[in-house]
């Protein structure tokens, strides 16, 4: 999933000479793979919970593949974006679906920590992987090979799905169908205010440089604000069976958490973005070199998300995401003061140490928040997450940009010093959830859960 909204970055420019597409419609190739995935993600979250993880992970994946075939063989522009548009709608229902099979599978341990890590370590890894394939595939041969090469790769994940079908999934004996023992009726009233709400939320800040369909970003905005609100009445007033248990985040103030993601998620796709013009704009390197400067930030990424469970073993699931957090605003600090020098190498060691702390921040708050939930809200949980961290993804790139654009200098300094920022304030609102877990540790009331001892 990662993979398939990164691959084309380095081939934006390619697509535009080839398909006839202006400057100011370019950015929507991106945005209709991104809006659709964020503002479906707590509605497929749901439907994990209510028909399975399992059946969600393989009818997103088929949805996917569909994307890639049509988009690589796209004639026009508009193909091409309804094409990125089935894509992302075949990544919101797998990406919770994916966290659900994982909180499921392993719900204690270090068996938990070390699959949390993983899967951080595809989702860390994913993004630079992608900008490298991405450079390969535009060299040597053409754009549209950006988005079929993932059928194969789609091909084999619904092969080794079925594969597995038989092996059955651990539950509680109360999933999906609520406590009462009887299925519980899906909240359409309330997923439809949800997926509006966060889709008006991000086109607020997609359409601040051109309009869609002549709806401007204050627009956009209040709609999503009149989203929240008919949300936010239909989940606590209305119905019997709500898409968020809301009494229960603001109980266990477990809002900290998803907007800690919601920073990480700005500060990534912001990094990503800066060091990819940085590296071609100011360092003057071709897209292949491009893609081959950010490897070992995917390397780094990988590995050390991989070996999450070693962190968490010593300092704990929380620990470990405060250290990420930290290690992540480290190294923004540090490409502020240097990305407008010429030292390419520098930039890539400093970036290997950003990509360590990412991959380690997303394993680490995936494991939380999902576990901050019950066995039988995973999918709505990992929904949660998810959402979090798209919109993060589009609005803090968003801000990032309209502040480097204020600044004189074309160095893109100001953006990774904002960067750090949010990631800065990430940690802040980690250890504001680990004080807050130490009273509950401490309160002769309430335990804590049981996969959160640590």
């Amino acid at each position: 999933m990662v993979l398939d909204s990164s691959i084309l970055t380095v081939a934006l420019p390619h697509i535009a000479s080839d398909l006839a597409i202006s400057p100011g419609h370019l950015p929507w190739i991106v945005n209709a793979f991104a809006i659709p995935m964020a503002g479906l993600l707590l509605f497929s979250g749901k439907l994990s919970d209510r028909y399975g993880a399992r059946p969600l992970l393989l009818t997103g994946t088929v949805i996917l593949m569909i994307g890639n075939f049509i988009g690589g063989l796209a004639p026009d522009m508009g193909t091409l974006i309804c094409a990125r548009i089935s894509q992302g709608i075949g990544a919101a229902l797998m990406s919770p679906a994916t966290l659900s099979l994982l909180s499921t599978h392993f719900p204690t341990g270090p068996a938990r920590a070390r699959a949390f890590g993983l899967w951080g370590a595809a989702a860390g890894s994913g993004g630079a992987i992608g900008v490298l394939a991405g450079g390969l595939l535009v060299d040597a041969a053409t754009w549209r090979w950006s988005l079929l090469v993932n059928i194969p790769l789609t091909l084999g994940l619904i092969t080794v799905i079925l594969a597995l079908r038989t092996t059955g999934t651990p539950q509680t004996p109360d999933m999906a169908r609520g406590f009462s023992g009887r299925k519980e009726r899906l909240d359409v009233a309330g997923a439809a205010a949800g997926t509006i709400a966060v889709t008006a939320l991000v086109l607020a800040f997609a359409t601040t440089e051109a309009p869609l369909f002549g709806v401007g970003p204050i627009l956009w905005a209040v709609i999503a604000v009149v989203a929240l609100c008919l949300f936010v009445l239909v989940e606590t007033r209305w119905s019997a069976a709500p898409l968020i248990p809301l009494q229960d985040l603001t109980g266990r103030r477990l809002w900290v958490l998803p907007a800690a993601m919601f920073l990480i998620g700005g500060a990534m796709t912001a990094t990503f973005y800066f060091l990819t013009l940085s590296f071609q704009i100011n360092q003057g390197l071709t897209a292949l070199e491009t893609g081959s400067a950010f490897l070992p930030m995917s390397v780094a990424a990988f590995l050390a998300a991989a070996n999450t469970h070693n962190l968490t073993h010593r300092l704990g699931t929380t620990g470990g995401a405060l250290a990420s957090a930290l290690t992540m605003t480290l190294a923004l600090g540090a490409l502020a003061g240097t990305v407008g020098l010429n030292t390419t190498p520098l930039i890539i060691v400093i970036s290997v140490l950003f990509g360590a702390g990412m991959g380690v921040a997303i394993s680490t708050l995936a494991d939380l928040i999902t576990a901050a939930l019950p066995t039988h809200l995973s999918g709505i949980s990992a929904g949660i997450l998810t959402t979090a961290q798209h919109t993060g993804n589009t609005i803090g790139l968003a801000s990032l940009v309209a502040l480097d654009l204020t600044t004189p200098t074309n160095t893109h300094g100001p953006a990774f010093a904002g960067a750090a920022i949010l990631t800065l304030t990430a940690a802040i609102l980690i250890r504001r959830n680990r004080q807050r877990r130490k009273e509950q540790f401490h309160s002769p009331v309430q335990e804590p859960h049981p996969s959160n001892v640590r």
